[in-house]
């Protein structure tokens, strides 16, 4: 059992999970080969690991187990992806952009999937007080788009509320581009939307479910001004029963990019 040890509140967390893996490491005079070798990583995988890139909470499991942790990194991973509202989506972006699956429900248009006026028309209209830097917050959501543009893209669908084709964000010519844009994107064999028809019982918010290159699987929820990125299996399991009853109820793919063209001439100027 390791000896307790606090939290320097100067120190990022992330810092701290680096040093107590490293330290752990360094007492049995493993290389950073060695620790790969034993929870089956690679050592470019650990090095990132000691330098600040946590590890997913089954990679977590698996080093705790063999540096012998007791059990108190998994509770370390378990409170950064729990952490306070500044931080809530943290985690979540981190795993997004190294998810090998992506599914989504969401009451507009994904943020993978947004056009920079049509995010920053999202962005201003969350942000009524303009205390949010909103075009450095559209530059880091169109750079997250990025990857979709990657050698290895994940599968990525949506099912899609469709209010939010209907619904006039920002101005009917953003509203039109975003549009454009969507159908842009569904020719791509990787992207699929499925739209919820309005009369279909819906979400006050929006999942997203990711499957990792490690197999872990996680859930995002987030509603206005709130979210919870969850890692715990039943919670996740929880989130993916409601995914595939939302799944279930939307129109089929050839369907739904009808209701998308059509939603085009309901924003004509």
């Amino acid at each position: 059992m390791p000896a307790q040890s606090e939290i320097d509140p100067s120190e990022s967390l992330e810092s701290f999970i680096a040093d107590m893996i490293r330290d752990a490491r360094k007492r049995r005079e493993w290389r950073q080969q060695d620790l790969a070798t034993k929870v089956f990583s690679s050592t470019t995988r650990i090095s990132e690991i000691e330098n600040g890139d946590p590890p997913d909470l089954k990679l977590g499991r698996q080093i705790d187990q063999v540096l012998e942790l007791g059990g108190a990194l998994v509770n370390l991973l378990v409170i950064r992806d729990r952490t306070a509202f500044r931080d809530y989506a943290q985690g979540f972006l981190r795993d997004q952009a190294r998810a090998r699956t992506i599914h989504e429900f969401s009451l507009v248009v994904p943020g993978l999937l947004q056009t920079p006026a049509y995010a920053r028309a999202i962005i201003q209209q969350s942000d009524p007080s303009g205390s949010t830097d909103i075009v450095g917050a559209v530059r880091r959501r169109a750079e997250r788009q990025a990857v979709l543009d990657g050698p290895n893209p994940p599968w990525f669908w949506v099912v899609l509320d469709e209010n939010a084709l209907s619904k006039v964000i920002g101005s009917n010519e953003v509203m039109r581009g975003q549009i454009e844009w969507l159908l842009e994107a569904i020719a791509r064999p990787f992207i699929n939307v499925q739209v919820l028809q309005a009369d279909r019982a819906g979400l006050p918010g929006s999942v997203s479910l990711l499957t990792l290159s490690s197999g872990e699987r996680t859930a995002y929820t987030e509603g206005f001004g709130t979210g919870c990125y969850m890692v715990e299996p039943s919670d996740v399991d929880r989130f993916q029963q409601v995914y595939d009853r939302l799944h279930a109820d939307a129109l089929g793919i050839v369907e739904s990019e009808e209701i998308i063209r059509e939603a085009l001439g309901k924003h004509d100027d």
